[in-house]
Formats: C-alpha cells, sequence, structure tokens
C-alpha cells in the first residue's frame, strides 16, 4: 500500500507542476494578446496625432488621444494583474516598477521601494510531513488479538495508545480475489503513464516559458550581468548589511540600502 500511495504522491505533484505550468502559458499569451490591443491603440493615437498636426488643429485629435490612453491604462492594469499572478505561481512578487523578485525580499533590487510584507493568505503553505515511528521489536502488536494475553494488552495500550489491536483475524477464505490485485495493477500502470505524460507537458511548458523570458527579456532589454568566460552572474556583496546580490543592484532587496 506504501508503494501505491509514493505513486499517487507523485503523480499529485506532477499534476500539479503541469497545471501551473500549463496555466502560467495561458497568461503569457493573454499577456501577449494585451499587448496587441495596446499597439492597435498606439496606432490610432499616431494617426489622431498626425491628422491633428496636418490639419493644424488638434482639439478634435486630444480629446479622442486622452481618451485612447484611457483605455491603455485599463490595459496596462490588466497586464500587471497577470504577471501577478505568474509571480505567484513562480513564488515571487511584482515590485510596481515591474521588477520581479524574489518572494522573501524586502525591497526592490532595481528600483530600491520598499515591499509590502505578504499576508497570511498569499504565503504558500508548506506541506506537512507525517513522520511515523515504527518499532521493530514490538511485533506483538500488529498480530490478532487471540494471540496476545491480557496483559500483553494492556502494556500495548500503555506504549501505543494510537495502534489498533484487532479483535479478531480474518478468515483465509474471507481474502480478497486474485482479480481484486489485478485490477490495482492496472491502476497503478494507468497512473504512471498519466504521470510521464503530464512529466512530458511539464517540460514542454517549461522550455516555452524559457524561451518567452529569453524574448521578453531582449524585448525589453534588460540588463544581464553573466561573465563572457563561465556565463555566471557575478555577485557583490551589499555595502550595509554584506548580503550577496546580482551586479548592477541599484538597491539591496534585504536592507533597501542604494549601492554607490
Amino acid at each position: 500500500m506504501s508503494f501505491i500511495k509514493k505513486i499517487k504522491d507523485s503523480a499529485s505533484r506532477v499534476t500539479e507542476k503541469a497545471q501551473n505550468s500549463v496555466e502560467i502559458g495561458k497568461l503569457n499569451g493573454l499577456i501577449s494578446d494585451v499587448e496587441q490591443e495596446m499597439e492597435v491603440e498606439f496606432t490610432k493615437m499616431g494617426r489622431l496625432f498626425y491628422e491633428g498636426y496636418r490639419s493644424k488643429d488638434m482639439s478634435v485629435a486630444e480629446g479622442k488621444m486622452v481618451e485612447l490612453s484611457r483605455n491603455c491604462s485599463k490595459l496596462q492594469e490588466k497586464i500587471e494583474v497577470l504577471r501577478t499572478r505568474i509571480a505567484e505561481l513562480k513564488n515571487e512578487r511584482l515590485c510596481s516598477c515591474g521588477h520581479i523578485v524574489a518572494l522573501d525580499a524586502n525591497f526592490c533590487p532595481k528600483c530600491g521601494s520598499k515591499l509590502e510584507p505578504l499576508s497570511a493568505s498569499r504565503r504558500v503553505p508548506s506541506t506537512p510531513v507525517f513522520v511515523q515511528s515504527v518499532n521493530e521489536d514490538d511485533e506483538d502488536q500488529y498480530y490478532g488479538a487471540d494471540e496476545l494475553t491480557d496483559e500483553e494488552k494492556e502494556i500495548a495500550m500503555k506504549l501505543h495508545p494510537q495502534s489498533v489491536v484487532y479483535a479478531e483475524v480474518q478468515h483465509p477464505d474471507d481474502e480478497l480475489p486474485l482479480e481484486e490485485y489485478k485490477v490495482s495493477e492496472q491502476d497503478i500502470e494507468r497512473e504512471r503513464k498519466q504521470a510521464e505524460q503530464l512529466e512530458r507537458e511539464r517540460k514542454r511548458q517549461l522550455e516555452l516559458d524559457r524561451r518567452f523570458g529569453e524574448w521578453h527579456k531582449n524585448e525589453h532589454q534588460e540588463e544581464s550581468t553573466v561573465t563572457e568566460d563561465h556565463g555566471v552572474r557575478d555577485m557583490i556583496q551589499c555595502q550595509i548589511c554584506r548580503n550577496e546580490l546580482p551586479k548592477g543592484s541599484l538597491w539591496c532587496p534585504r536592507c533597501g540600502s542604494e549601492q554607490i
């Protein structure tokens, strides 16, 4: 039974990761759609500006451009909401300046603004791990009640109050037929195939996320300090708290001091 439980737990974890990867991919697709809508609004604003400049009358174009600017602000708010959701799925946080920081950071390393502490509802709960210690010498607790004396029962209940002492032993004729075990093996095989399929989907989605992240980074020209010889990001120490942070950071994410 423990082997089946491990397979089910592994399948559940793989399913959760695959679902997060698929959801992140969908959110990135929604961000791309909203950005395309903003590009259309920008094109309309440019056309209106040119028409007003050509006619030497900007009064008509000004009102329409203000309306289009409000639409762009609403679209930008949608993008911020989607990016915040993606950061939560990746156990990260999104600063007001648009920079993605670690979940436990107190200050943004890019703009230096103080980050609000996470509420208890938004913190990711840790998975509880239950460990049950079993003494191999106390094998009598697994036997039936007919093989234990009254004194042994009393001692077993004092030592292991949560252990169960069965009052009667199952008769061999009452055991499950062999067909029942065959069905369980088929279920295990089906769950294994499903877990493998979800794992392949997760890897494919991670590769898509990586490519999208590289494209997004190149588009916005984000600064990245990577050494040419080893490809490892250079790290420096904060001038105040001596915390390690990437080279080029303007602010320390721990103490919030400006790096000169």
